[in-house]
């Protein structure tokens, strides 16, 4: 019987066969350089394929092979080597077992533990102890709540406005201003699409920058307002919120009610550290007080804006920034990305032409921060097909660098 043949009865793949053949598992003889597969070998192929339904390791059916073509078992010796393998073979299966149902156990435990969190909803809203924060966009004078559906802790559901005109609502615990998304390249990925179908190797370059930023989170002491932009790209403390504690509160702004939404929905699932205030606002300058930020979290944010403006992002944040406010984030760039930048520009024709440009990005940056500490987490090739990273052209490094930086004092004044 041709090799071919024995593909077809018994269903092995043709490389596994050679492999068999050239580790000695199997001797077919040859004939006019094919390998013919006799009565012997196909016996032996069949004692092979029972062997591996016990879960025997090939080394182990190797050794038994071994034992049967020097003697067949005839010797005392080999009979009692031959019981020695089944018997420790029995007891590593059964120490399989009792592994496999503690590792069963352990799995329907922690489904369990899932599901009851998933049980455990408890709705939030825009927390009445943030209220301070907000002002008018437009005057900065004082917001009037009307028309109110609360707790102590929560507002769920209010109409704000201004004496100067300026209005704005709660739904659903969001405060949402008037204005809405507005380019034609940009929607809501409500389902994360960004996240499925990224290759091992960049997400492993996304948990080493996240172990970089969790480090120099946990180097500084809480009771901060911390802001995060453009969650609708990427959303760092989405992953992160045990950085945080109830001293804590947490801004989360995006120009996308339903992204918020659905983020929302799943942070009130797992549970809430600290206070957060959710925003839907597109227009660049929310309701909110100046000199309110203690830190700020751009991870991707500032590629995000270079998608639809041309602007710094971190500068269109200076006035809502905190004396000395630290700024943390991961910058996302091209070494030699001509490909990449020419795909991106084709799928986001608002794409600004300095976006994933380390050195831009740097010079920028020292104008309103020093900076402080900085890493080059590596680099991928490909970000395979998806909507996040679908423009990287394979064979172009892209690196991420997370950065901790400080406000410049005298930005402050300039502000």
């Amino acid at each position: 019987m041709k090799i071919g043949h024995v593909v077809q009865k018994y269903g092995i793949p043709v490389n596994r066969l050679y492999f068999y053949i050239n580790n000695g598992l199997l001797v077919p003889p040859r004939r006019n350089n094919q390998y013919i597969f006799d009565e012997h070998t196909i016996e032996e192929l069949e004692w092979i394929i029972e062997l591996k339904e016990m879960q025997f390791p090939l080394k182990t059916i190797h050794r038994l092979l071994s034992l049967r073509r020097i003697s067949n078992y005839c010797s005392e010796e080999d009979q009692i080597e031959l019981r020695n393998i089944y018997l420790e073979h029995s007891k590593s299966l059964l120490q399989k077992e009792k592994d496999f149902c503690s590792a069963r156990q352990k799995v329907l435990q922690q489904l369990s533990v899932r599901e009851k969190r998933t049980e455990r909803v408890s709705q939030t809203g825009v927390p009445v102890d943030m209220l301070n924060l907000l002002c008018c966009p437009g005057c900065g004078g004082e917001l009037v709540l009307e028309n109110v559906t609360m707790n102590q802790k929560y507002i769920f559901q209010a109409v704000l406005h201004c004496s100067c005109g300026y209005s704005a609502m709660i739904q659903d615990g969001i405060l949402q201003t008037p204005y809405k998304n507005q380019s034609l390249y940009d929607k809501p990925d409500i389902n994360r699409e960004l996240y499925r179908d990224l290759p091992s190797m960049t997400l492993s370059l996304f948990e080493r920058s996240y172990r970089w930023l969790e480090e120099q989170i946990r180097r500084i002491p809480h009771g901060n307002v911390w802001l995060e932009c453009y969650v609708n790209a990427w959303f760092f403390f989405h992953n992160h919120l045990e950085l945080l504690n109830k001293e804590d509160s947490l801004i989360v702004l995006d120009k996308f009610p339903e992204t918020i939404s659905a983020y929302k929905a799943v942070i009130e699932r797992q549970g809430t550290p600290c206070n957060i205030l959710y925003i839907s606002d597109a227009s660049g300058t929310p309701p909110l007080r100046h000199n309110i930020i203690d830190c700020n979290m751009d991870f991707f944010a500032s590629n995000e804006h270079n998608f639809y403006a041309d602007n710094f992002f971190l500068s269109q944040l200076c006035p809502y920034l905190k004396k000395n406010c630290q700024a943390y984030g991961v910058y996302f760039f091209f070494q030699n990305g001509t490909r990449s930048m020419k795909k991106l520009q084709h799928d986001y024709p608002e794409t600004f032409e300095e976006n994933f440009n380390i050195r831009w990005f740097l010079q920028n940056l020292e104008k309103y921060f020093q900076l402080c500490d900085t890493d080059d987490c590596g680099f991928s090739l490909d970000s395979g097909e998806n909507l996040g990273l679908g423009f990287h052209w394979p064979g172009e490094e892209l690196h991420l660098q997370p950065y901790a930086a400080k406000l410049r004092a005298k930005e402050k004044n300039l502000i």
